[in-house]
């Protein structure tokens, strides 16, 4: 009696596009019912899963197959954290939606980023003041710092944190008058123009409206 051949697995790559294609490899294979089961993976991923499979299109069991893929996605997973991180710093969402964007699956990128959290490698507190510092240097107003961290994924009580670290309320008036100065007067509701573009920027309206009268002189 002979032995039944196993399932075919064939892994197609997409062709090598303009810079910034995010297009996914393709896995598929046949299921115990004679169907097809198709799984889009991340380019490198299916670059490892080829050099793991010895192919491109080759037999293998489901039970190896899911081994496999499951090896490359820890792998690659890892290996992209790593590179993300050494180029910036990232917030524990930030981190996440970034993953996600690149194909890998929740449940490989809710490891990998717990992962991280509990190495230190992601603290969003550290983030949130390196933020802060940065935006504070491009005149940006605590509300408008604290709006933009809390849509990256940072929770109000940490972001609330950072700016009461990074900033003090001299400081905001200091940097609120230097903006205003910086205005040009035209003549006509200078004021209030000047404090429209001071709370555009993230100044509380009091702040803003003293230092624009006091750059009109009224």
């Amino acid at each position: 009696m002979g032995t039944l051949a196993l399932p075919r697995v064939e892994v197609s790559l997409p062709e090598r596009g303009r810079a910034g294609s995010r297009r996914p490899a393709e896995v598929r294979s046949l299921t115990e019912g004679g169907g097809e089961e198709r799984v889009e993976v991340p380019v490198e991923v299916g670059r490892r899963l080829v050099s793991s499979l010895g192919g491109d299109s080759v037999p293998c069991s489901p039970e190896r197959l899911r081994q496999l893929l499951d090896d490359a996605l820890e792998t690659c997973a890892r290996g992209r954290v790593e590179t993300l991180v050494g180029r910036r710093d990232y917030c524990a969402r930030e981190l996440s939606e970034r993953l996600l964007s690149l194909g890998y699956p929740a449940r490989v990128v809710d490891e990998r980023v717990e992962r991280a959290v509990g190495a230190g490698v992601v603290d969003d507190a550290r983030y949130a003041r390196s933020f802060v510092r940065s935006k504070v240097a491009a005149g940006w107003g605590r509300a408008r710092i604290e709006r933009e961290l809390e849509r990256r994924g940072v929770s109000r009580e940490v972001a609330s944190l950072a700016a009461d670290e990074e900033m003090a309320e001299t400081d905001e008036c200091e940097r609120a008058l230097s903006l205003a100065s910086r205005r040009p007067l035209t003549g006509r509701n200078d004021v209030q123009r000047i404090a429209r573009f001071l709370c555009g920027r993230g100044f509380p309206p009091a702040v803003a409206f003293d230092a624009a009268r006091e750059v009109v002189g009224s």
